[in-house]
């Protein structure tokens, strides 16, 4: 007799969100996870005081999936403002949501690289966007972002250049935006409708927040998982545990691995980001995402996540996160002299009181998104006999498509069960 129903192999997002469902089918699950703790992806590292996401990140407020599961209360969420400073040419200029901060809105006129007529795409765009749903979004005809603004609807290119690039670079982790249009669809009617927003307690209070929710024992940390088959998985240790179903919930590499399935998409999407800290001023003190214009730059965006949740700092200090997206080859100490030597050129002498904390890699951040499709309830399916899937690899990179995902494959998994055992005492 299995052990369990279900096995879930990883405690990212996906699987935590599968965990919930099953559970809430009165099915005995068990999650096994690699590392020290759940989260995948979305994890917070704590430094004398400050809290550092592994990579800079936000959640969006208005992410259907999160508002069904996440409760806002709790997470005590504290937002950015609607929109962005862009860094250009030696100056700073404010691009604000004109619908949100109609007076601020006003000094994006000034920005050299902004037509009036962008500004109306952009508003039009929107408009269009708020009368789409999601699923109409995903069954769009798809095309590369890039030729999405360039070509249909006409952005200027020192627009694109100088403001979509880095902006959305920062949300793709790619600069020449060969993203699916249809990514940037979604993306923009959540930027329109909510905002980006960091918890209190860090990222990776999401996954602590699931994670809450599960039986006790359900979740085993430090808890490698070598091999997958129908039936059983076998863990790093060589002990197989046996189940009626098993659900990997990994990152794509490692889920070909473990499924050996070649068709999975295991490109992926990387970023480096360096965390300092600042006992003085810090180079924006309103919560804004500083986006960086200038063509050739090494740094993508800057942010100060202390100024959005003073959580993130010590008292009498200030977090900032400096974004790498561009490939680069250079070592850490020559990365952070790189990036040091941009600081100056954008705020000046100041820099050099900045504090070094920490360099991250980010390896696995983002699945390649240039292809993507609407996650239907019943086009998902066993990969073998009781073997599925989950994660936001097979939607698009998202906090949301990877909740949704780790739902609509819950669902379809516990209804298997349930026929398979009506079948078996038939």
């Amino acid at each position: 007799m299995a052990q369990f129903d279900v096995i879930i192999v990883g405690g990212g997002l996906s699987g935590l969100s599968a965990a919930i469902h099953l559970q809430n089918e009165g099915l005995n699950i068990k999650l096994f996870e690699s590392t020290d703790r759940v989260g995948g992806r979305v994890k917070t590292d704590t430094l004398n005081g400050f809290l550092l996401d592994r990579g800079f990140q936000i959640y969006i407020t208005s992410y259907p999936e999160g508002k069904k599961m996440l409760d806002y209360n709790t997470l005590r969420l504290k937002h950015f403002l609607a929109g962005s400073v862009v860094l250009y040419k030696n100056k700073r200029y404010h691009l604000t949501d004109p619908l949100r901060r109609p007076l601020e809105s006003f000094s994006s006129f000034g920005a050299p690289f902004v037509k009036f007529s962008d500004q109306l795409k952009i508003l039009a765009l929107r408009n269009r966007l708020k009368r789409l749903s999601i699923e109409d979004i995903f069954n769009e005809p798809e095309q590369t972002t890039f030729d999405y603004l360039k070509h249909e609807w006409h952005f200027s290119t020192a627009f694109i250049n100088s403001f979509f690039k880095p902006f959305l670079g920062g949300i793709f982790l790619e600069a020449d935006l060969k993203t699916s249009s249809r990514v940037f669809e979604f993306v923009f009617k959540m930027f329109s409708t909510g905002y980006a927003a960091l918890p209190t307690e860090g990222m990776e209070a999401i996954p602590r927040q699931l994670a809450a929710r599960l039986a006790q024992g359900t979740i085993q940390t430090h808890t490698g998982v070598a091999k997958v088959e129908s039936g059983k998985v076998t863990l790093d240790s060589g002990e197989e545990v046996s189940a009626r179903a098993i659900l990997v919930a990994t990152d794509p590499p490692a889920a070909r691995r473990l499924l050996q399935l070649p068709s999975i998409n295991v490109n992926m999407r990387k970023v480096k980001c360096l965390y300092f800290s600042v006992a003085a001023k810090p180079p924006v003190i309103k919560p804004f995402i500083m986006i960086n214009g200038n063509s050739n730059s090494l740094i993508n965006n800057i942010a100060v996540p202390s100024v959005v949740n003073p959580s993130y700092a010590p008292p009498g200090r200030h977090l900032i996160s400096v974004s790498i997206v561009q490939p680069t080859s250079m070592d850490d100490d020559s990365l952070l002299d790189a990036v040091k030597a941009e600081l100056i050129q954008l705020f000046g002498e100041d820099v050099r009181y900045w504090h070094h904390l920490r360099t991250y890699h980010i390896h696995h951040a983002l699945p390649d998104q240039s292809h993507v499709s609407y996650l239907e309830r019943k086009k998902i399916k066993a990969i073998t006999e009781g073997v599925y899937m989950c994660g936001d690899h097979i939607a698009n990179g998202s906090i949301n498509a990877a909740l949704e995902s780790g739902r609509l494959v819950a669902d379809t998994l516990s209804w298997d069960l349930a026929l398979s055992k009506t079948e078996s005492l038939g």
